[in-house]
């Protein structure tokens, strides 16, 4: 009741008004999401190969299936280790089993921030840490600017 007394008191049309808010409600909306992160993003297998371009504190995840009792697991590639972007952390998950098989599988999951300007191809492998001298059963890989 107070704004609309005080509207009132404005003398100013109702259109002109709901104009003005309305530019000053954009344009707050507008600064705000200007900085925009891809925070939370989430990428999966399917993504392997892309091109990502993100700005320094960005976050992204990357969620791989995974089956831990095979021996294999998702390992970062040396090749991956810059001052462009760190890992953050890495869990592994055990899928849903309802049915309690041994050896179901689950996801491991990579978090990464963005920590300085440059190009990376971010390389993560999917093999047993112990096996030397042989190839990895995937590879995934992420092409990243960050600026």
């Amino acid at each position: 009741m107070i704004i609309g007394n005080f509207i009132k008191g404005i003398k100013i049309k109702p259109l002109i008004l709901l104009t003005i808010a309305l530019v000053l409600f954009l344009s707050i909306t507008i600064y705000i999401f200007s900085g925009c992160t891809i925070t939370g993003k989430t990428y999966a297998e399917s993504n392997n190969g892309d091109n990502l371009n993100l700005k320094i504190n960005d976050v992204i995840t990357i969620k791989l299936e995974s089956n831990a009792t095979t021996g294999y697991k998702w390992n970062l590639s040396e090749e991956s280790n810059s001052d462009i972007i760190a890992l953050v952390s890495s869990d592994y998950t055990e899928k849903e089993n309802k049915d309690n098989l041994v050896g179901a599988g689950g996801f491991e999951t990579f978090t990464f921030k963005a920590v300085s300007n440059g190009s990376i191809t971010l390389i993560i492998t999917y093999n047993r840490p112990w096996e030397k001298d042989v190839q990895p059963e995937k590879i995934f890989k992420l092409n990243i600017s960050v600026q």
